[in-house]
């Protein structure tokens, strides 16, 4: 409730009323393309009244608010400087999340794979990985080819929401490839994987059962639980080390 009564605060010290917001909020939607941006009033009502905001709408608020993004998600208990606090490389147990500037630079990052690629769907890329002078240094340093593969996940792809959001490009270790079980203590910190099944790909966490195979989902996530016998419907390709979130939405 504490950020129910700090957003009606700043909305009344900067006098900004529903209906502008609402005005400011449909317009950054029809921009961006998205709805999840627009906060209606009664959806602004909810916020006030205690629910938490979706990462877009508390953009649409950052900006009708006139506050940084990162600001404002302290008004809701997060605190982006934390993040490396518990996302250390050290920590083997957790899927290192790290920012990939996809944005045109002097040189261009391309990855190259096969043009039949439905980038709406999570897939698995070609073997045949860039140039290494033309990858960004943050991914460079990464790339080993005799033990990893790499992945995209869909555009369409939201099955792990913002733990590995549609458009990142994976890392898959190849030699871990038996789902693991072990007391982790946070969605973050529980193994995601690679799974090739009838239906296609998916990075999700996954439990094994006898010889069925259970991919979850985040539970925020549209997408159900599926199961799959294994090894005849699906087979884990390996586990997820490192996920790259791109900056720029894609052509």
């Amino acid at each position: 409730m504490e950020s129910s009564r700090l957003i009606r605060k700043l909305r009344e010290e900067r006098l900004v009323k529903a209906i502008e917001i609402e005005r400011v909020s449909r317009a950054i939607a029809d921009s961006r393309r998205n709805p999840d941006f627009y906060v209606s009033h009664a959806t602004l009502a909810d916020i006030e009244g205690g629910s938490i905001p979706s990462i877009f709408k508390i953009f649409s608020l950052a900006v009708c608010l006139k506050l940084p993004y990162e600001q404002l998600l302290l008004v809701f208990g997060v605190d982006p400087r934390q993040v490396e606090q518990y996302a250390g490389p050290e920590d083997p147990a957790q899927t290192n999340l790290e920012q990939l500037d996809l944005r045109p630079q002097t040189t261009r990052f391309e990855l190259h794979f096969d043009r039949r690629v439905n980038v709406k769907e999570t897939s698995l890329l070609d073997t045949d990985l860039p140039e290494t002078a033309l990858v960004p240094p943050s991914l460079r340093k990464r790339l080993d080819p005799g033990r990893f593969r790499y992945a995209l996940v869909g555009l369409e792809d939201d099955s792990m929401k913002e733990i590995i959001p549609p458009g990142s490009l994976v890392e898959v270790d190849r030699e871990q490839n038996k789902v693991e079980t072990f007391a982790w203590t946070t969605l973050v910190q529980r193994p995601i994987y690679l799974v090739l099944h009838d239906l296609g790909y998916s990075c999700r966490w996954c439990q094994q059962d006898r010889n069925e195979l259970i991919l979850l989902p985040h539970p925020a996530s549209r997408f159900p639980v599926t199961r799959f016998r294994t090894p005849s419907q699906a087979s884990v390709i390996g586990r997820i080390l490192h996920a790259w979130l791109a900056l720029a939405t894609p052509q």
